[in-house]
Parts: structure tokens; sequence; C-alpha cells
């Protein structure tokens, strides 16, 4: 986990500098899109979910699938507004930063 959250501090760097170097509007949202995103990992925020409880446990008390717990641990999708909610009033993480929030088109 550790080394996790180093690569992910990491790559929000290089990001960072993406976002920096002013790219074209599309490769800009992208990169916003990639720096929400890596400000706060799910693998940290679920971890962080009922501490002392299995995957299944977890994902019983969620109220959702082992898939869907697994694609949100490995980066490939987010919960939904709804669920955000509830883990950001489990966890005390901001709900926006949870669900990834993607800034406005600019």
């Amino acid at each position: 986990m550790e080394n996790l959250v180093q690569r992910q501090r990491e790559a929000l760097k290089l990001v960072e500098r993406l976002i920096a170097l002013e790219p074209d509007m599309g490769t800009l949202h992208h990169a916003r899109k990639m720096r929400e995103r890596l400000k706060l990992p799910m693998s940290v925020v679920l971890e962080s979910l009922y501490p002392d409880l299995s995957v299944v446990e977890k994902v019983e008390k969620l109220g959702v699938t082992r898939q869907a717990y697994y694609s949100w641990l490995n980066g490939l999708s987010r919960p939904s507004v709804k669920l955000s909610k509830k883990m950001a009033a489990l966890t005390g993480y901001d709900a926006e930063d949870i669900r990834g929030q993607l800034p406005p088109w600019r």
C-alpha cells in the first residue's frame, strides 16, 4: 500500500507538470480528470472504510458487488454520487474527492 501511495504522488506531480504546459483543451481536460483521481486514490478510501471488516463484509454493508469494489480499488471506476456521500460520511473524506469529480470543461 505504501508503495502505491508513493507512486500515486509521483504520478500527481507529473500530471501537474503536464497541466502547467497548457496543452490543447482535450489533453488538458483529461489531465485534470487524472489529477482529481490521483489526489485521493480509492485504495486509500477503501482501506479506511470499515477497517476491521473483510472485503465480503464491506461490499455487503455498501450494497455493491465485489466486482464494483475491485473496479474502484484498481482505479477503473468510481462510486456513484450516492455511494460517494455514504463513504464520505463513514470515512471523513470529501464526497467529491471520493467521486473523483471532473472539473467543469473550460
